[in-house]
């Protein structure tokens, strides 16, 4: 299920927040790029590419931190580079990343809850596959190690 602009900055009214122009260009970015992997300086850049959308990182920042606060919002980590935003309505999905060219692809957890349960078991933890990246390499450049 996709989620509107309009949602995102209801969110934000219901939390007291003042609706600047500012605040509706990030909610229309992150909700019609939703299907990207968005960093803050990502939607920084698009929000100040937009006519008439000034806007400054500290305010990408707290309205992130406020979709997240409202649960519409969820953000990952790809490795060593920043975290990247997604909208909460999205299927959870794991990362994977390749360390030796960066190729990331999103993998559905069904594929890996087997292991989670397993874990779980062995230690006692509830893991949330989708905050961190699982590292590799991609297809292509494990043929280059073989070959």
């Amino acid at each position: 299920m996709h989620i509107a602009a309009e949602t995102l900055i209801d969110a934000l009214r219901s939390q007291g927040l003042r609706i600047t122009a500012a605040r509706r260009a990030v909610c229309a970015v992150v909700a019609e790029l939703h299907s990207d992997h968005l960093t803050a300086a990502s939607i920084l850049d698009e929000v100040r590419a937009r006519e008439n959308a000034r806007a400054d990182q500290s305010t990408v920042y707290r309205t992130l931190d406020a979709l997240e606060e409202a649960n519409l919002l969820v953000h990952s980590h790809l490795g060593h580079g920043p975290a990247v935003y997604h909208l909460a309505s999205e299927a959870a999905h794991q990362h994977v990343v390749c360390r030796r060219c960066g190729a990331t692809a999103s993998v559905p957890t069904s594929g890996i809850s087997e292991w989670l349960v397993d874990l779980e078991r062995a230690t006692g933890f509830v893991v949330d596959p989708t905050h961190f990246a699982v590292t590799g390499l991609c297809a292509s450049c494990a043929e280059q190690d073989r070959g």
